[in-house]
C-alpha cells in the first residue's frame, strides 16, 4: 500500500559481514568481495555435524557462512548476550547523528524484524533442562549410577558454562535494551516472517507512522544465530551452497547463512522537514502478500509476487525503477521464481532497471536480510552509483530477462535529473512476500496531507480455544489436505490452529468462499521458540555430547543416541518448524492471500498481537485479521516454557461486518499501549 504521507529515514547503522559500520559497508558493496568462510569450531563443530553427503543424518554438507568477527563489536565483560551488543553497535551509529536529548518526550516505539534466537540459546536450553534430560537419558538403561557419574561430567563439560540470562533465549528483550540505552519507553516488539522478517518489521513501523500513533519507530533487522539448528534443516532442504552465493546466475547452488543487524530511524516526512533532520530516503510504500495454496511453504510462488510488484506500480502511478535490490537468495528456484515475476511486472520499462542481490556478499542475513538490501539502496542513492555483481555471467532466463540488467561493474547514476527510485524485494518461509519503494528526497514539498485514519469500530468475528492435550482421534476429523505421516510430525502450534480456526468458522459461520482471500491477513503471537524447535535443539546439541562419549564409554552413548531418537525425526519438514509456519500453514490450508507473520512481544504478545490487527484493519492493510495465540506460561527457570492452548481471534471493521452479515461478538474500543 501507499501510505498517506511518505516515511523518511533519519537515521541508519549497520554491523554486517566485513563492515563494522556504514562505511564500511559501501566499501565492500563497492568492492564486490564476499565474505564467505568455514565456520569456526567452537559454532559448528564439523567433527559431529560436517559430512559431505546430502542425506547424511543429523549433519550437514556446508559449514560457509558470512559472519561478523567478534572483535569489532563484542565484549565478555558486558553482560548483554552476543546478538543484543550486535544491535547496540549498529544502534549507536544510527542515533549518532541525531541531536543531544533528540529522544525525550517522544513516543517511541522499537518493531525489529528477528527470526531466531541466539545460536548460543541453544547450549542454554540444554543447561536449563540438565536434570530432566539427564533422568530421561538414564530411564532408558540399567545401570543408573555409574552411567549417571559419567553423563553428569561430560554434560557439565559441554555445556556447564552455557548462559543463564534469559534474554539469550528471547529475542523480544532486544527492543528493552534499545529502550534502555536511549532511556525512552514505550512499545517493543519482533516481527517474524523468516527470512522477510525486517521488511515486516518496517511495515509495520511505517503503518504505525502513517496511523500517526507515535513521533518515532526504530526498526530494521538482527540475526546471529548460525547455529547447528539452522544448518541441519537446510541441509535435508538441499538449499546450502556448498562454496558460494550466486544470486540469479545459473551456476547457483544455494544459500550462504549470515548474521548482522541492521537499524533505521522512521519518521513521517513532514515531521522530519519541521525538525531539519537528515533524510536518507523516503519510503513511498510496501506491498506484501502470503503465496496462499499457490506454492508450498518453502517453495516461492510467481504469482504471488508478480501480484505485490503489480499492485505497487498501479499505487504509485509509474513504473519507473533505476534498481531492485532483489530476494535473491541463490536458490536457483527460488531465483527463477522472482526474476520471473520481476520481468513480467516490470515489462513496459522503458529503460533497463539494474538488479542484484547483497546476498552474493554478506550471505543471507535471514532476519535482517530486507534490512541490509533496503541500506544497500540507500547508499547507492546517497552516492548515485549502482554497485557492481562481479560474479555475474548469465541468468536462466538468458536473454530473456528484460528490462532488467546485473551489472558486473559499478554504474554511475549521477546524471539522472529525477529523484532515484529502488524496489526492495524479500520472502520467507511460510510464504510470505514484502515489495517496498525507496525514493531519493531532493527537498520536495508537495503532497503531505495531515489526514486522519478513518476510526471505524474492529469487531471480533470469530473465536475459539482449543487445549493442547486433545486426543488423535480428535484431530484426525478434519479433511485437511496434510497427508497424515505429514501432519504428525508438524508442531504442535500448527495443528492446533488449524484446529482452533475451523472451530473459529464454524461457530461463526464465516465462509472465506464468499470474501477476498487477498485481504485476509494471518498472524501468530507468542515467543519466538516452537515445541518442534526445541526438541531440534535438544536432539542437535545431544549429538554433541554422544560424540564426545562415544569413543571411552559406548554404552551410555548409546543411551543419548536412543533418546534423541525419540525426541524429532530430522528430515526435510524440521525447517517447518519455525514460527512463521503457523500462519503460512493456515494461509496455505485455506488459500488466504494477504500478509502473514509472527509477533513476539514476550507474554505480551497477545495484546500487541491485538493491536497489530487493529493497525492493519485501521490503515485499509486488509478486511480481516486472523490471529492465533498460544496461552504460555514459565516453568520454574524463566528459559522453559510451558504451553496449554490455541486461541484463534477473528477480527474485521463493523462496516465490514455488516456489509458481509459477519457475526459481532463484541467491539474494541481504540487500543491503547501501556
Amino acid at each position: 500500500m501507499v501510505f498517506r504521507e511518505p516515511i523518511a529515514i533519519i537515521g541508519a547503522g549497520c554491523l554486517l559481514p566485513g563492515a563494522v559500520d556504514i562505511s564500511a559497508y559501501w566499501r565492500l558493496l563497492i568492492s564486490g568481495k564476499n565474505q564467505f568462510r568455514k565456520l569456526a569450531k567452537e559454532r559448528f563443530h564439523p567433527d559431529v555435524f560436517l559430512s559431505p553427503e546430502f542425506n547424511s543424518p543429523d549433519t550437514s554438507y556446508s559449514d560457509q557462512a558470512a559472519f561478523v568477527d567478534d572483535s569489532s563489536f563484542f565484549s565478555k565483560e558486558d553482560p548483554l548476550p552476543r546478538g543484543h551488543q550486535m544491535l547496540l553497535k549498529a544502534l549507536k551509529e544510527a542515533v549518532d547523528p541525531l541531536p543531544n536529548g533528540y529522544f525525550s518526550g517522544k513516543k517511541i516505539q522499537i518493531i525489529l524484524g528477528c527470526m531466531n534466537p541466539e545460536d548460543l540459546s541453544a547450549e542454554s536450553l540444554l543447561k536449563a533442562e540438565q536434570k530432566e534430560i539427564i533422568e530421561a537419558i538414564l530411564n532408558q538403561g540399567k545401570t543408573r549410577s555409574e552411567s549417571l557419574s559419567i553423563i553428569e561430567k561430560q554434560f557439565e563439560d559441554l555445556f556447564g558454562n552455557a548462559s543463564t540470562d534469559p534474554s539469550i533465549h528471547y529475542p523480544s528483550s532486544l527492543g528493552t535494551v534499545v529502550h534502555d540505552f536511549l532511556k525512552t519507553h514505550g512499545p517493543a516488539y519482533c516481527a517474524d516472517s523468516a527470512c522477510a522478517s525486517s521488511l515486516t518489521a518496517i511495515e509495520l513501523a511505517a503503518l504505525t507512522l502513517d496511523s500517526r500513533e507515535t513521533d518515532l519507530v526504530i526498526s530494521g533487522g538482527v540475526e546471529s544465530n548460525l547455529g547447528i539448528e539452522t544448518y541441519v534443516p537446510f541441509s535435508h532442504l538441499g538449499v546450502l551452497s556448498r562454496n558460494q552465493c550466486l544470486p540469479y546466475d545459473e551456476r547457483t547452488d544455494g544459500i550462504v547463512q549470515g548474521e548482522g543487524a541492521v537499524v533505521f530511524i522512521l519518521k513521517r516526512l513532514s515531521d522530519a522537514l519541521k525538525a531539519k533532520l537528515p533524510i536518507w530516503g523516503v519510503i513511498e510504500g510496501i506491498s506484501s502478500s502470503s503465496n496462499g495454496s499457490k506454492a508450498s511453504l518453502f517453495s516461492p510462488s510467481f504469482e504471488s509476487q508478480k501480484r505485490i510488484f503489480d499492485g505497487l506500480n498501479q499505487e504509485l502511478g509509474q513504473s519507473k525503477v533505476h534498481y531492485v535490490e532483489g530476494h535473491g537468495t541463490g536458490t536457483p528456484v527460488g531465483d527463477l521464481a522472482e526474476l520471473t515475476a520481476l520481468r513480467d511486472a516490470f515489462s513496459s520499462a522503458a529503460d533497463p532497471i539494474y538488479l542484484g542481490s547483497v546476498k552474493s556478499l554478506i550471505g543471507h542475513t535471514k532476519g535482517a536480510a530486507g534490512a541490509a538490501g533496503l541500506l544497500k539502496c540507500l547508499l547507492a542513492i546517497k552516492h548515485r552509483t549502482i554497485p557492481p555483481s562481479p560474479y555475474f555471467k548469465q541468468t536462466p532466463l538468458r536473454e530473456k530477462s528484460k528490462p532488467f540488467l546485473i551489472n558486473s561493474t559499478a554504474i554511475s547514476v549521477g546524471d539522472v535529473a529525477e529523484p532515484l527510485r529502488m524496489r526492495v524485494c524479500s520472502a520467507g518461509f511460510g510464504g510470505a512476500n514484502y515489495h517496498l519503494a525507496i525514493r531519493e528526497f531532493q527537498g520536495e514539498m508537495q503532497g503531505l496531507p495531515q489526514t486522519v485514519v478513518p476510526q471505524d469500530e474492529i469487531c471480533l468475528v470469530g473465536f475459539s480455544q482449543v487445549s493442547f492435550n486433545l486426543s488423535e482421534p480428535q484431530l484426525k476429523g478434519y479433511s485437511w489436505k496434510i497427508p497424515p505421516n505429514l501432519l504428525s510430525n508438524l508442531d504442535t502450534s500448527q495443528v492446533y490452529s488449524l484446529l482452533a480456526l475451523e472451530k473459529a468458522i464454524e461457530s461463526s459461520l464465516i465462509s472465506f468462499e464468499r470474501l477476498d482471500k487477498t485481504q485476509i491477513c494471518i498472524i501468530s503471537a507468542s515467543h519466538t521458540r516452537t515445541t518442534k524447535i526445541e526438541n531440534l535443539t535438544r536432539n542437535l546439541q545431544l549429538k554433541k555430547l554422544e560424540k564426545a562419549l562415544l569413543v571411552s564409554h559406548f554404552p551410555e552413548a548409546a543411551l543419548i543416541k536412543n533418546y534423541r531418537s525419540s525426541l524429532i525425526t530430522l528430515d526435510e519438514t524440521s525447517c517447518q518448524s519455525l514460527n512463521s509456519m503457523t500462519s503460512g500453514r493456515v494461509a496455505n490450508e485455506f488459500d488466504l492471500q494477504g500478509c502473514n507473520f509472527h509477533l513476539d512481544a514476550d507474554f505480551s504478545s497477545l495484546p500487541v498481537g491485538i493491536k497489530v490487527a487493529e493497525l492493519l484493519l485501521r490503515n485499509g492493510k486488509c478486511q480481516m485479521v486472523i490471529l492465533f495465540n498460544v496461552g504460555e506460561s514459565t516453568k520454574d527457570n524463566p528459559i522453559l516454557i510451558s504451553r496449554e492452548a490455541m486461541s484463534c481471534w477473528i477480527f474485521s471493521t463493523k462496516r465490514f461486518s455488516q456489509n458481509q452479515m459477519l457475526p459481532m461478538l463484541g467491539t474494541l474500543d481504540t487500543i491503547e499501549y501501556l
